[in-house]
């Protein structure tokens, strides 16, 4: 075997090895970050839910007198806050973040001759809890305890 065919099947080695080095760290910190993403969201965000809170009037546009709802201020902190809404225009909604394994609550308090209605989401989406007045001026209820597992809520 000549001297350039030796050196051409020592790169072809060499290239095939560091090849299967980089699928190798590839695989691994695929398998490390599957293990460690949990981990990882703590540092970055703390332990909360994105949920849309909602509330609506049945038969379309209406206004409330009250709207209350429960909120985390601080993810990492367990400490809550309820937000405090005077007269609010239906249909009405907002963002929040709640603690995993925290209430998350609302209530739509309407007018006097209005039917309210009430609903939470997840990350915009799933309803997660949903409610109606049970009669005119009375207020529409919505609350769920979050999931304590961190990515999991269940079905």
């Amino acid at each position: 075997m000549s001297l350039q065919t030796r050196r051409r099947s020592r790169g072809t080695l060499y290239l095939a090895l560091g090849g299967l080095a980089v699928a190798c760290l590839g695989f691994g910190g695929a398998l490390w970050a599957k293990d460690h993403t949990v981990w990882f969201k703590r540092l970055r965000g703390g332990n909360a839910w994105y949920l849309t809170y909602q509330g609506g009037a049945v038969g379309g546009r209406g206004h409330a007198t009250a709207v209350r709802y429960r909120f985390n201020p601080d993810s990492f902190q367990p400490v809550h806050r309820i937000a405090r809404l005077g007269r609010t225009q239906l249909p009405w909604s907002a963002h929040a973040l709640v603690n995993i394994g925290e209430l998350a609550r609302v209530e739509v308090e309407p007018a006097e001759h209005t039917v309210a209605t009430c609903r939470i989401l997840l990350d915009d989406v799933r309803v997660v809890a949903e409610g109606r007045s049970p009669a005119p001026g009375r207020p529409a209820v919505c609350q769920v305890t979050t999931s304590s597992t961190p990515e999991k809520w269940p079905r």
